[in-house]
């Protein structure tokens, strides 16, 4: 039997998180708050579930549900990536490597919700698919 390496097990956990999945619909009352809670969800389900492996998929997948939330929705996705990255880059020394390829996994989550994607035709399940 072949030795399953992390990045397959991994997508398989993701395919099998995914298979089901809906994007939570808020409620119109919590309006320009909505993509920073799909934001704090996607990395408490990352963390939860022990798959920081995958960071690129949930980095594109937040970026993802808070662009279809409309109007605000794009601004703040692009508002708490920098802000985070510029935390991850400047205060807890991630390299910059690191930091570019997180960047591309959020603005490849961004485009493909203003493109009208799916979810799951953006953000591939697979570490090896974000370059």
């Amino acid at each position: 039997m072949p030795k399953t390496k992390y990045g397959d097990k991994t997508a398989k956990e993701l395919d099998n998180y995914m298979k089901n999945y809906k994007i939570p619909q808020w409620p119109n009352y919590f309006g320009k708050m909505a993509p920073a809670i799909d934001f704090a969800r996607n990395y408490a389900t990352m963390h939860t579930k022990g798959l920081k492996e995958s960071d690129q998929f949930f980095h594109c997948k937040a970026n993802y549900e808070a662009t279809t939330r409309g109007k605000y929705g794009e601004q703040t996705a692009q508002k708490l990536s920098n802000l985070r990255e510029n935390f991850d880059r400047y205060i807890k020394g991630d390299d910059l490597q690191s930091s570019l390829k997180d960047q591309r996994s959020n603005a490849r989550g961004r485009i493909g919700a203003k493109q009208g994607k799916s979810l799951r035709a953006t953000c591939p399940t697979h570490h090896s698919k974000y370059k």
